[in-house]
């Protein structure tokens, strides 16, 4: 079965399954780095907001034997599991004091998106070869998070400039979306440790002792995980951890989730770091979630962030 007659087929199979109370319809969804993804979206009567199911893993699946009936049984699964929290008022979108206090920044690259930055309004860093976007924060809560990208066209309903979003965003990121720090150990402690307790049902005893590592590494996200290499552009955040550790800072871009810091030294090597940051990339990080191939540099008596070293290949290369 050829990719277009599978996506018919999910989509009519589904339908007939759920009844005419349900609405299906396939929508092809631009993502981070200019990856086109083709996802289902299931809404039901009565129901301001749904989910969207992206289909494109389904099909590799299906192309290597998983019968059709268990794809089914998945992404009906998924339906349920990912039901969406209840949007505000349409009316509230339209008011622009409301709107200011929701908007907040995300980071991207800025050449694998050139044209999503033809559509939405966005602060440029070009010598980084970074960009911000801004969306709403629609709502937030312990267990969900819904946000919606900021378009060229909205601007001129809320009378906003690209500078209007920026100084908003400014303020309600780090509000919203506070940043955190931790050692990369004792983040992969906190890893192995909450997989083993959920492997032995709680009965683990605290046993975990990593010892640091050598250069130490830290990880810098914010508060949900989600989109957090952002905070790299939270005022002050990387000076006073410079600071801190007296000493310039590498950032290693993990994703677009989060990034990494080494206190710099001279025993360093750029290049080694730059290859590594680029194998992980290709090998570990989903194409959507890639933020450069890039490592950077802050400069602690210059307060300023430029590229430390500059890889061959850009973030859209693609796997081979």
């Amino acid at each position: 079965m050829v990719y277009e007659a599978f996506l018919e087929t999910v989509k009519n199979s589904l339908q007939e399954t759920l009844g005419t109370e349900f609405s299906l319809s396939l929508q092809s969804v631009q993502k981070n780095n200019g990856l086109l993804l083709d996802g289902l979206c299931i809404g039901k009567a009565g129901e301001r907001s749904a989910p969207t199911i992206y289909l494109n893993q389904f099909y590799q699946e299906f192309r290597y034997g998983r019968p059709l009936e268990d794809i089914l049984s998945d992404i009906l699964s998924l339906y349920h599991d990912s039901l969406l929290p209840v949007p505000p008022p349409f009316e509230d979108l339209l008011l622009p004091d409301h709107v200011k206090s929701k908007v907040i920044f995300r980071l991207i690259n800025q050449t694998a998106n050139e044209e999503l930055l033809k559509t939405v309004p966005h602060t440029p860093y070009s010598d980084l070869d970074l960009a911000l976007v801004f969306c709403l924060s629609l709502q937030k809560t312990e267990d969900s998070l819904m946000t919606a990208l900021i378009h060229n066209s909205h601007l001129n309903t809320w009378g906003f400039s690209t500078e209007d979003l920026f100084l908003a965003a400014k303020t309600n990121t780090p509000r919203l979306f506070p940043a955190r720090i931790r050692s990369l150990s004792e983040v992969i402690t906190d890893i192995a440790r909450e997989t083993l307790e959920k492997e032995l049902e709680g009965a683990l005893e605290d046993f975990f002792d990593t010892p640091p590592m050598s250069p130490p590494m830290f990880v810098l996200t914010n508060s949900t995980g989600m989109n957090g290499a952002s905070s790299i552009f939270y005022e002050g955040i990387l000076k006073d951890f410079a600071n801190a550790n007296d000493s310039d800072l590498i950032i290693l871009p993990s994703s677009i989730h989060e990034v990494l810091i080494i206190p710099y030294r001279d025993t360093i090597s750029l290049e080694d770091l730059a290859d590594t940051v680029f194998s992980i990339n290709q090998e570990e990080v989903p194409e959507e979630d890639r933020l450069s191939n890039h490592i950077y540099y802050y400069s602690k008596s210059k307060s300023s962030l430029t590229i430390a070293f500059t890889s061959s290949a850009p973030i859209g290369t693609k796997n081979p």
